[in-house]
């Protein structure tokens, strides 16, 4: 799966505007590119404030998730992406 794959599935799962159920599923897609576009390496906190950042510039104030909500998508976005790709970074408890 790409990059632009693994974003879509946890951004349309998440649908953080609540528009997916009277929408296309192509709603998101320019975030979604955006994202991608932006994947950060530098950490799991880094991705939640890159999607933060996305969804303020493209919808309005009040309708935008605060970086706190970003962050459970950004942790499954990173273990898609970064986990699968360096698997010893996977924690083990």
């Amino acid at each position: 799966m790409n990059h632009y794959q693994i974003v879509k599935e946890v951004i349309d799962d998440w649908d953080p505007i609540h528009l997916l159920r009277y929408t296309s599923e192509d709603e998101y897609d320019p975030e979604i590119s955006r994202i991608v576009s932006r994947l950060p390496t530098a950490s799991v906190e880094k991705l939640a404030e890159v999607i933060h950042e996305v969804f303020r510039k493209m919808f309005s104030r009040s309708r935008v998730p605060s970086i706190n909500d970003c962050y459970p998508s950004a942790l499954k976005i990173w273990g898609k992406i970064y986990n699968n790709k360096y698997p010893n970074l996977k924690k083990r408890y």
